[in-house]
């Protein structure tokens, strides 16, 4: 088993906005099957973010990160994990996380189907419970030195808010539809980059709920077992279902250390 451990000293960092597996995709065309292949992140972070409009916060906590990729002869089962502890001054410790399982089938052909259930909550934001589970088919455009990926897909969205009056709970139909790009520019200089777009109607409203994510990461190999990383994040919600921000944002930077 292939293990990398990330020490990430951290600038400005919020919950993972979208579903990243930091493990080098070309899991996806390897020939080799049987093994497992893994991330581990430990983050120190300092935050600025709004819990809600008006509202300003300051706290500093601890990010861990867990991503684990099992490789079959014919398919991959990904699991992509987080869990964040936070402080805001004298206040209470407060927590959120999420995890997020998917499994992906006929892993080295052009069109591979992929099906996920995902679970995730936000103490900072409000949201007692997020669950999430779908389906969809993944374009293997490009899987070379360089890759590139599209995928597109329905999931059902069921959550739990906690409202300024009263907790609100939301079950969605959401299309999801996601571009991620791995660009080697040189020997040690690499980008990886992920685009989400998610949207669904809802009646209560009689409109569509749409939300933007992604993310954007440089990688400069040091040597072959140490590299300096630099992250940015953002998300953008139309239409929050309580009272928040509706673009938020992360930048941090890191070293990693990788062994085999």
């Amino acid at each position: 088993m292939r293990i990398f451990i990330c020490v990430l000293f951290t600038l400005y960092i919020l919950p993972a906005f979208t579903q990243i597996l930091k493990v080098d995709k070309g899991f996806l065309a390897t020939d080799s099957a049987n093994y497992f292949t893994g991330v581990v992140d430990a983050t120190f972070a300092i935050n600025n973010r709004s819990s809600t409009v008006d509202q300003q916060n300051i706290y500093v906590g601890v990010n861990n990160n867990v991503d684990l990729v099992y490789i079959a002869e014919r398919s991959a089962t990904v699991l992509i994990s987080g869990l964040n502890y936070f402080k805001i001054g004298d206040g209470p410790l407060i927590y959120n996380g999420s995890a997020h399982l998917r499994q992906v089938l006929r892993r080295t052909a052009p069109l591979t189907p992929e099906f996920f259930v995902q679970g995730q909550f936000d103490e900072s934001r409000n949201m007692e419970l997020r669950i999430l589970y779908g389906g969809g088919l993944r374009w293997n455009i490009l899987q070379k030195s360089h890759s590139l990926f599209a995928g597109v897909g329905i999931f059902r969205e069921n959550e739990r808010w906690n409202g300024p009056e009263q907790e609100i709970n939301k079950e969605l139909w959401k299309l999801n539809s996601y571009l991620s790009a791995d660009v080697k520019l040189t020997e040690s200089i690499c980008i990886n980059a992920i685009v989400y777009f998610q949207s669904g109607h809802d009646g209560a409203i009689d409109a569509f709920r749409n939300r933007l994510s992604g993310q954007l990461e440089f990688k400069n190999a040091l040597t072959d077992k140490f590299k300096l990383k630099m992250t940015s994040n953002f998300l953008l919600d139309d239409k929050p279902i309580i009272p928040l921000n509706e673009f938020i944002y992360e930048v941090y930077f890191g070293v990693e250390y990788s062994f085999n």
